[in-house]
């Protein structure tokens, strides 16, 4: 995406290849993030390590490590470019904040804003005034509702449909692959399919950044 959109990547700050490998997928590892105030004035920055909620130790690692690079980035008080895939049609009445990733066939509706940090991925549909938090992620193909209201660290997996307008999703809530949401969630909680029904369960981790 970066290629397509003309943006040369430097290299990569990241304390668990520096010092291990040269490069990383053909990109430079050039320093550790402990040292990204050497590098602040001089380049645009951008958050990419992902996140997911499931609970093996390498992606519990792997969140921990983004919540930390964020939190990083905010006491830094460093401002972080957004990736948007040119095929993304993204209303000029809607709002996208720092650091976002929007895949390829994106549409977001008029009057909706996306959260800092927030990464949309291919075929989502994003109804119009509708509010997405912070560090949410929205797999692909999946479909919101207007006036929807996401709140930090929401995980919705590929093809969740929440099509009842209104519907308000708490902080944390983790939602697996297909489920159709007809009302909204509490702080933290986990849908999944069960026994033909929605089964819905607590959440098997504190979701909030610190």
């Amino acid at each position: 995406l970066c290629e397509e959109l003309g943006i040369v990547v430097e290299g990569l700050l990241d304390n668990d290849y520096w010092g291990n490998t040269e490069s990383l997928c053909g990109v430079r590892v050039i320093d550790t993030e402990l040292n990204i105030d050497k590098y602040i004035n001089d380049y645009n920055f951008f958050c990419a390590t992902n996140w997911s909620p499931i609970t093996d130790p390498v992606t519990t690692r792997n969140r921990q490590k983004r919540y930390n690079l964020l939190a990083l980035i905010c006491d830094k008080n460093i401002q972080c470019i957004s990736l948007v895939d040119p095929t993304a049609r993204i209303s000029k009445y809607s709002k996208l904040g720092q650091g976002c990733f929007i895949d390829c066939h994106v549409m977001v509706e008029s009057g909706s804003t996306v959260g800092d940090f927030t990464n949309i991925y291919g075929q989502v549909q994003v109804g119009h005034n509708t509010t997405i938090g912070e560090n949410c992620v929205l797999q692909r193909a999946v479909g919101l509702a207007s006036a929807q209201i996401l709140e930090n660290n929401v995980y919705l997996s590929s093809g969740v449909k929440a099509l009842k307008p209104g519907v308000k999703l708490g902080q944390g809530t983790f939602v697996h692959e297909l489920v159709y949401l007809a009302h909204g969630t509490v702080p933290n909680e986990v849908v999944q399919f069960g026994n033909n029904n929605t089964k819905r369960v607590e959440r098997p981790y504190n979701s909030a950044l610190e």
